[in-house]
């Protein structure tokens, strides 16, 4: 996530170029640590209009559902909408309809209770895919533990591109993870990864991470170190 000095710096820039801020955030309501009201978003730094913001369903109810919400000054809000009419019309109505009978039915103290389970069970998966990185991959692999959202960053140590690891020998393993290398605006090598911790089990994560090592020289380097 980006630090709030890094928010305003990002933000005095756009209103010295008159720019407007996308603010795609589908992980907000994912905190897993922390509060949430340390980590402002763009939106509400907003003092000149400028801010566009995006929030998911998909994540905290269905990801089935497909849908989320807009957030912004009316001027701009009415221009997304007209230009959701030329394109896709509008999310499917059934949906819709059932998102607010549940945020209705639910009301705010229902909502607050909804997203800390959800974030229990996150907060969870992730201990459990830390505690299993450092059981099989200390010394093969650097990782952050997040403290918002689904995915944990790594580093593959003395790998300079993982690319064609994790599309060819990890999926041929049964491991499917995302090379860091297509989320770079202009094509080049990187030693990161992303990997989910949102449906795996704790099995499966074992597994998983246990083939990685083994992908990285892990297990060979274990024997010989014996």
């Amino acid at each position: 996530s980006l630090s709030l000095e890094r928010k305003k710096r990002i933000y005095e820039i756009a209103s010295e170029f008159n720019l407007l801020i996308l603010e795609d955030d589908p992980y907000y309501y994912l905190r897993l640590e922390g509060d949430s009201s340390k980590h402002p978003s763009f939106l509400e730094l907003d003092t000149d209009a400028r801010v566009i913001r995006f929030d998911s369903f998909s994540k905290i109810l269905s990801s089935g559902m497909r849908i989320g919400f807009v957030t912004g000054p009316k001027p701009l809000i009415e221009r997304v909408n007209l230009h959701t009419q030329a394109s896709n019309l509008h999310p499917t109505g059934v949906t819709q309809a059932m998102v607010l009978a549940l945020l209705e039915s639910w009301g705010k103290e229902g909502w607050k209770a909804h997203l800390e389970g959800v974030c229990a069970f996150y907060r969870s998966q992730r201990n459990y895919f830390l505690s299993s990185a450092e059981r099989h991959l200390t010394g093969l692999v650097e990782w952050n533990a997040p403290d918002a959202g689904m995915f944990i960053w790594m580093k593959l140590l003395g790998v300079d591109d993982a690319q064609e690891l994790i599309e060819t020998k990890a999926v041929e393993s049964g491991v499917l993870l995302v090379p860091g290398s297509v989320f770079l605006p202009t094509p080049r090598h990187s030693p990161y990864v992303r990997a989910a911790f949102s449906t795996a089990s704790p099995q499966d994560m074992d597994t998983a991470l246990e083939r990685l090592a083994s992908l990285l020289g892990g297990n060979e380097s274990r024997k010989n170190s014996k």
